[in-house]
């Protein structure tokens, strides 16, 4: 009944979204802006592109970094017209879509803060994504007043009950009694990404369990599989990164490190945590995701961490294969009807999109021979149709329940 429904509330703003495929770049438009031999060229090819209207009037040698943001910009202001067009739960859904960039915002913003950047940059750097009003108040704060920086982004910010929720658990591991205008010493010593990292751990699973909870049947269907995908892949991250690290030498900081940063759901947990929490190596690794296929194959030819001066820059990364992996699940979710994880998995696409056309204008700028392995690592979102032969049994029961309802449905319609 579930997808009989569905389009009486969601069906215009999922028809606005489905007809935003078309913007997509094609192969061929890959190959021209690859085949662009300066910026003014690259610029000229995208002109004739979705994204043309934002560079007609642009200096032809337009830097990477404004091309970047222009793009960001222009996916922010889809995904708000989008948003005016839904209804709750629908709404919030998306609201906390938009939670995760603001939280780049924030650690990046408090991290300029720190290091004595001007506020003005660092607001003009901000993802479109991620802006919401509150932000520019942080441009009233003193570097060294960490006290009150802290206390603003817990109050004043709609990220702040994932850095209340931060702050209490790096607190409690302390052991000790700190008040908040303690804070100030505290967090000079914590790098950046391990705030980010935990703030994302606590976003996805906090957003984890509004979909499970608040979403229809089929929506929850696709919105968990991929989500649970993300945390497997971000808990295989974190590992990966950490082997070889000195600074986790020890066991009871691998440990806590770990349960610290990798998030609490997944295909992985909690059937292989121990294993995971023992890792320090790459063989261990794989050996502990051996019952799973695709992270089995995902593994089975990055680099070894522990041997970083050897890596070769023109092989794939772990965040390459990732960024495939990732590329193929959210182009499948992107086709399923009657259900909101397209609105996810349009976002997803265009952020590759917009990765894969920053990353050639950088090979462009630096005039990189064009035999370098560099020009093919960008990830081209696929059809639907192509994509059958890629299909996990999970992927395909998936798809075949979905169709069966919605085969169902239709028969119930008929008068």
């Amino acid at each position: 009944m579930d997808l009989a429904f569905y389009n009486v509330d969601n069906g215009y703003a999922e028809a606005i979204c489905r007809g935003l495929r078309a913007s997509f770049l094609r192969p061929e438009k890959y190959e021209a802006l690859k085949a662009s031999s300066s910026l003014a060229d690259f610029k000229t090819v995208l002109e004739e592109t979705d994204y043309g209207s934002l560079f007609i009037s642009e200096n032809p040698t337009l830097p990477v970094s404004v091309i970047r943001q222009k793009l960001k910009k222009k996916l922010a202001d889809e995904f708000t017209y989008l948003a005016g067009q839904t209804v709750q739960p629908l709404y919030r859904f998306l609201q906390l879509m938009q939670s995760r960039y603001m939280i780049d915002n924030v650690v990046n913003i408090i991290e300029g803060i720190k290091n004595k950047v001007d506020i003005d940059i660092l607001i003009a750097n901000t993802d479109p994504l991620g802006y919401f009003p509150e932000i520019k108040s942080l441009r009233l704060l003193e570097a060294d007043d960490y006290s009150s920086l802290y206390s603003s982004v817990l109050i004043d910010t709609p990220v702040g009950p994932y850095f209340m929720k931060f702050l209490e658990d790096v607190l409690e591991a302390l052991n000790e009694n700190i008040t908040i205008h303690d804070i100030q010493s505290l967090f000079k010593d914590i790098k950046p990404e391990f705030i980010r990292t935990s703030l994302k751990k606590m976003w996805l699973e906090d957003f984890y369990t509004f979909c499970e909870n608040e979403l229809d049947d089929n929506s929850k269907q696709v919105m968990l599989d991929l989500l649970k995908f993300e945390a497997d892949c971000k808990t295989i991250q974190v590992i990966y990164n950490s082997i070889g690290n000195k600074e986790l030498s020890s066991a009871a900081s691998r440990s806590s490190t770990r349960k610290h940063l990798c998030p609490s759901l997944g295909h992985l947990y909690p059937d292989c945590e121990r294993e995971l929490t023992n890792v320090t190596s790459l063989e261990g690794l794989r050996e502990a995701v051996k019952y799973f296929s695709q992270y089995r194959d995902m593994l089975r030819d990055v680099p070894d961490p522990q041997r970083r001066d050897e890596f070769n820059v023109d092989a794939k990364s772990l965040d390459d294969i990732m960024y495939e992996e990732e590329s193929k699940m959210y182009s499948l979710a992107f086709d399923l009807q009657n259900q909101s994880g397209i609105f996810y998995a349009y976002l997803k696409l265009k952020e590759q999109e917009i990765r894969n056309i920053v990353w050639l204008a950088e090979m462009v700028s630096r005039k990189l021979p064009k035999t370098s392995k560099a020009w093919s690592k960008i990830i081209i979102p696929v059809s639907y149709t192509h994509l059958r032969a890629h299909e996990t049994p999970e992927h395909l029961v998936c798809r075949l329940l979905l169709e069966k309802k919605k085969t169902r449905c239709a028969i119930l319609l008929i008068p």
